[in-house]
């Protein structure tokens, strides 16, 4: 009924009446007559305009696009994105030995770098995107102690350098199916510092232990398709680069040929420049299965070398190819996180011997999270070559049957994560007897765009010839990032 439907007027009236007058200034029949005449009006006539009105409040009028599109206005992402980092890096020799005549001076300050990356990503569609990076830097020190002093192998590794570092375009070619073609950086295994299965890109090792791994791979030209099912993604990667590792010049600080135990006027021939051929593609395959609580991965495929090798009689020097085959698992227990890799390499070559050699490379480890704010990892590899000859342990190659390396890394997090002090120590020999280095460090987070770490990095020597003779590179070392 009309009368019940607006019956709340009455009581609308009445709370106003008693919130508002006097008990006294109305008598309930004069109040009663004045709501009567309300609910008469409305029975008189059900289609009344005060019907009609409160209907029309019922009923939710709908919002037009136009005025949505003025409330919430549609804001149009560039679809080129540039962003980078400048850096100063600097670091400080405190017991560099005086060097022999004719040799270069590395005590004291031994960098004066500014570096600078520029990242291009560009999103071509929702399911397309290219990106480019440019990197470089100069360093100034050379010529504040005096270019005369070096070697041209020296300056052109140490001075400067400009190049172009990841550069690809990469996509979707189905819902399953994803493609992506031009310089990249591919990274397979477990391992947080040693190099096991993670053979697809060559490194930067101009200087031992300074750069963590993850900082120091060079990327390829390849074209990489990844096949997703389920809890598996497929890899096919062809790759039409062999790039050679970039090294440290001879008779340098961290290739100071001049005490290594090589016969007299002996010269390292320079490694040829390599070309990007396309009829030398060599193809991998990857698989990766991601489980609860635990993964598996298998890899093979054809790669370079990262050991040079003489070529020519000893004119010469190059980085061959060689096959693998690998696996790795993480395992996640508690607080532990399990590490597990094997590889086998085969088709090596090594300058001692003429037969190319097979070897097994196998790492266990883990990383331990159970401390608060604190990550501590450890790794050990073994590298056992099948067939071992004793004249292998003589250099150029220096190697032994098996090849233990240890790497133990501790992170600590203070300060809401805005600070981290970290240690990384390799070891290299059962007993740590070949050499190898400890670094320490103090990253702090100063504001959102501006980074600095210091630290210092002790080297020890031992029985591997290069280590030892590296032994008094200590330095102290800081860097100062700026992101935008």
């Amino acid at each position: 009924m009309a009368y019940k439907k607006f019956s709340w007027l009455k009581s609308a009236v009445l709370v106003a009446g008693i919130g508002g007058f006097p008990f006294d200034a109305y008598s309930d029949s004069a109040l009663e007559d004045a709501l009567t005449g309300f609910d008469e009006e409305v029975l008189s006539g059900s289609a009344s305009e005060l019907e009609d009105a409160l209907l029309a409040f019922e009923e939710e009028a709908p919002i037009s696009d136009a005025k949505v599109a003025l409330s919430s206005p549609k804001i149009e992402r560039n679809p080129l994105q540039v962003s980078g980092q400048l850096s100063f890096n600097s670091n400080y020799a405190y017991q560099a030995n005086a060097p022999k005549i004719g040799d270069s001076d590395y005590r004291g300050f031994t960098k004066s770098q500014l570096a600078g990356l520029l990242e291009f990503d560009y999103k071509i569609s929702p399911s397309w995107q290219a990106k480019l990076e440019l990197k470089g830097f100069v360093d100034a020190i050379y010529s504040m102690k005096g270019r005369n002093r070096y070697s041209d192998d020296t300056l052109t590794t140490y001075e400067s350098e400009l190049e172009v570092g990841e550069g690809y375009l990469q996509g979707s070619l189905s819902e399953n199916l994803d493609i992506k073609v031009g310089r990249q950086i591919v990274v397979w295994g477990k391992s947080d510092s040693i190099r096991v299965t993670d053979v697809m890109n060559p490194l930067d090792n101009r200087e031992l232990g300074l750069v963590d791994i993850e900082n120091l791979r060079l990327p390829v030209l390849m074209t990489r398709l990844d096949y997703y099912h389920q809890a598996w993604q497929f890899s096919v990667l062809a790759q039409h680069e062999h790039r050679d590792p970039k090294e440290a010049a001879v008779n340098s600080e961290y290739f100071p040929s001049s005490v290594l135990p090589i016969p007299p006027g002996f010269q390292f021939p320079d490694i040829p420049a390599s070309t990007m051929q396309l009829d030398e593609t060599t193809f991998s395959f990857a698989a990766d299965g991601r489980f609860s609580g635990w993964d598996l991965s298998l890899y093979a495929g054809r790669f370079q070398d990262s050991r040079w090798h003489f070529t020519n009689g000893v004119t010469e020097r190059d980085y061959g190819l060689f096959n693998m085959l690998g696996v790795s698992t993480n395992v996640m227990v508690d607080a532990w996180l399990l590490k597990a890799e094997m590889a086998v390499l085969s088709e090596l070559q090594y300058n001692t011997v003429p037969e190319d050699k097979t070897r097994v490379d196998l790492l266990l480890g883990f990383e331990y999270k159970g401390i608060r704010d604190t990550t501590i990892s450890l790794e050990v590899a073994d590298r056992y070559l099948i067939d071992y000859q004793p004249i292998m342990k003589n250099l150029p190659d220096f190697v032994d049957e098996h090849e233990l390396q240890t790497a133990l890394r501790v992170l600590y997090n203070f300060n809401h994560d805005r600070a981290t002090l970290g240690y990384l120590g390799q070891y290299f020999g059962n007993t740590f007897e070949k050499g190898g280095f400890h670094r320490a460090w103090l990253e702090y987070e100063l504001t959102h765009s501006v980074n600095v770490t210091g630290g210092m990095i002790d080297y020890f020597g031992g029985d591997n010839p290069m280590l030892d003779a590296m032994r008094n590179n200590d330095k102290l070392f800081i860097e100062a990032k700026y992101f935008f």
